[in-house]
Order: C-alpha cells, then structure tokens, then sequence
C-alpha cells in the first residue's frame, strides 16, 4: 500500500495530572486575543489539549455521569482511549479532541473542584466529597492515574482527514457533516463564524437571533454554521460556482452543503491576510446589518414570510431564501447600493415589494417544480430578476 496513506496514530498513556496540566494550557491558549505568540509562550503551550474544538459537541453530561467516571478511576476501572489530533492554534501545535470531550472535561472539572461526587454506587463513603476531600492518598493515585490517548500527529492530505473523521465517527452518535468539517477545514473565517454564532446562542434574544431561527439543536448540530458558510460562499463568490467532487468531476449543480464545504476547504488552504479576514468580517457584519433591516418586514426573513407568505411552524430558516438574499446583497453592493436608504420605510416597503414579486415568480412558488429549491440556476435566474432600478 501507497505509505502516503498511513496515517501512524501513536499510543500514548498521559497521567491525569500531566493530561489535567494540558487542558489548562488550552484553556490559557484560547484565552489569548493576540494571534502572534513569542518563542516562550509557542513551547509553554505546545501539545496543549483542546479539549472542545469547534467540531466537538455541547457538553451534556450530569454530576452523577462525572462522578462514575470519577468513581471508576479510583477503583481502576479502565477509562476508554482518548483520541487527539494535532492542530496548528495560534502558530502553537495543540492536540484537538476527537473523541473523548466528555471524559476528560469531567475530570478537569473535578480537579478543579467545581463539583463534588454524588450519586456514587460503590464507593458511597465519598459522596458529597470534593476533590480536596478525599483522602491524600487517593488523591496522589488519582493524579498518578494513567489513561490511554490514540494521537493522529500526521495526515496526508485535507481530503483523508475528512475521511478518517467520517469514519470514526460512524457510531451511535456520529457527527453532523458540518461539525466534521469544522474539524478538518479550520481557519481564522472559521473562527470568526463560530464567535458570531457563540454570540446569537449566548447573548441577547435580538433579531438575528430569530432571523437564523437559534435554537439549541441547529446549534449544537453545527446547522447554523452551515447557513452562514453558505451566505458567504455566495456574497463572496457568487451563486454560479463549480464544484469538484471526490472523483474529481467538476459541476456546477452544488447543493447547499457543498458551497459550505468548497469555501471552507478554500480558507483553510490560504494563508488569510489579516485584509482579507477584515473584508470577510466586513462582508459579514453588512449582510447582518441588511438582514436586522429586512426584520422590520418580518421577524423571520429567510423564510417565506419575506414575501408574505406564513410559514408553517418550525420553518422559519430556509437555505433557499437565505441564498437568495445573498445573492442579492452581492448585487446591491456591487451595484454601490447605499443600505442606509432601506432605514426609510418608505424605501423599505418598495424593497419588500421587489422582492415579494421575484419570490412569487420564482420556483419556489411554481407548483410544477419538482427540484430542488436550492437548484444554483434557479436561485440565480431569481436573483438576476431582481430590479435594482425599482429599489
């Protein structure tokens, strides 16, 4: 077999004090704001543990789950191997990871005495105990404790990495599309959408908060991400772009997803300047700024409710509508559109009404269409219709 293949994994055992050490560090790591580090701080943070990429799931688990995972390791009980992927954080090789999120943060968080154990089966002496409660002994052997760590320090290629994730990940709870690439395609564009969306799920209930429909399920699954990779995709590229699949045949009938993939795949491959991120950043922050405008219309624009039509109960995110729009941002911006003129109602109402009419006479509302809604050459025959002259 080709060597390019082979991905090497290495088996190593970490104690939980040097394991409990390197999640600090990654903790210290991300609290940095600056992306240029000295030479003391790269090797002060090398082989951080991340211990919750982008990819990685909200954590779920109860006291009592932590607290038998804490239980089993006093008694010996073997923890199942954690696996690590080495990433580049910063300029700083970090190990994100993988599998294994909801062990080590448990027991992260109880040696840093933010709970004490309960619920505890066998070891019904220690309940209600910190930490800094047990026993010293016990305390030294649960530092000394080994756990198993599976390393992927090498791979060849984007493309086989994204494949590794997938099949890892083919278990009972396996990751979205989206959260494998998070994973694997990750850059600073990345990160700049990940901080946006933590701010929609964490701040204030405001307009774009019910605009990209947030809930905890399309945040978790990583689904809003996808919306807003797709929106830039086109904002930035366009409706009509190719794309290239896994055998290597180049079309220009993408769904969805696949813009998302194809302009991640392209940010993770470029060295971003920091003007290119500004302008993305730019970009982002105008169509936000359009889309809080539209909510004056409705408080769900990406759904048929932008064109008066009342959506049914839980669909108030429509990835056909939101590409749309996109593309119609790009051409009011191309076009030196001035977005302040939209603050006027009156300006906004003929906005609304433009936009009203390509939507009703787009696929979207023929009843012989039987494609898909997010079809690139339909949502650009809708977005070429739309009259900048009337708006």
């Amino acid at each position: 077999m080709d060597s390019k293949f082979k991905i090497n994994p290495k088996d190593e055992t970490l104690t939980w004090q040097t394991i409990f050490e390197r999640i600090k560090n990654g903790f210290e790591l991300q609290s940095i704001e600056s992306e240029d580090l000295d030479a003391s701080q790269i090797i002060k943070f090398n082989d951080s543990i991340v211990i919750a990429p982008d990819y990685q799931r909200e954590y779920r688990s109860s006291i009592s789950d932590e607290s038998s995972l804490i239980e089993s390791a006093l008694l010996e009980i073997p923890i199942p191997p954690i696996f690590l992927a080495s990433h580049k954080l910063k300029g700083v090789q970090v190990l994100n990871v993988v599998d294994g999120q909801h062990r080590l943060r448990a027991f992260y968080r109880f040696l840093s005495g933010e709970y004490a154990l309960q619920d505890l089966g066998i070891l019904k002496d220690f309940n209600g105990f910190y930490m800094k409660d047990l026993p010293l002994d016990d305390q030294v052997e649960l530092m000394s404790r080994r756990v198993s760590t599976i390393t992927f320090r090498n791979f060849p290629g984007k493309e086989f990495e994204l494949e590794i994730f997938n099949r890892y990940n083919k278990g009972t709870k396996p990751l979205t599309p989206q959260e494998i690439r998070h994973a694997v395609f990750d850059s600073r564009v990345n990160q700049l959408v990940t901080s946006f969306c933590n701010k929609m799920m964490n701040g204030d209930k405001d307009a774009l908060f019910e605009a990209y429909a947030v809930s905890k399920d399309r945040f978790q699954k990583k689904t809003i991400h996808e919306n807003i990779f797709v929106i830039l995709s086109i904002i930035e590229n366009g409706v009509s772009q190719t794309y290239e699949n896994d055998k290597g045949q180049v079309s220009k009938v993408m769904k969805s997803p696949q813009y998302a993939e194809s302009y991640m795949k392209a940010k993770s491959e470029s060295d971003a300047c920091d003007k290119a991120i500004e302008r993305t950043e730019r970009l982002l922050n105008g169509f936000n700024e359009f889309v809080s405008t539209l909510s004056n219309i409705t408080p769900y624009p990406f759904s048929r409710e932008i064109y008066g039509i009342s959506s049914k109960r839980g669909n108030k995110f429509q990835v056909s509508i939101s590409m749309i729009l996109a593309g119609i941002y790009k051409k009011l911006v191309e076009s030196g559109f001035d977005f302040t003129l939209l603050e006027n109602a009156t300006n906004l109402e003929t906005f609304s009404i433009e936009v009203t009419r390509i939507l009703n006479e787009s696929h979207l509302e023929d009843s012989e269409y039987k494609a898909s809604t997010t079809n690139p050459v339909e949502i650009e025959k809708t977005v070429e219709s739309f009259d900048l002259k009337l708006v």
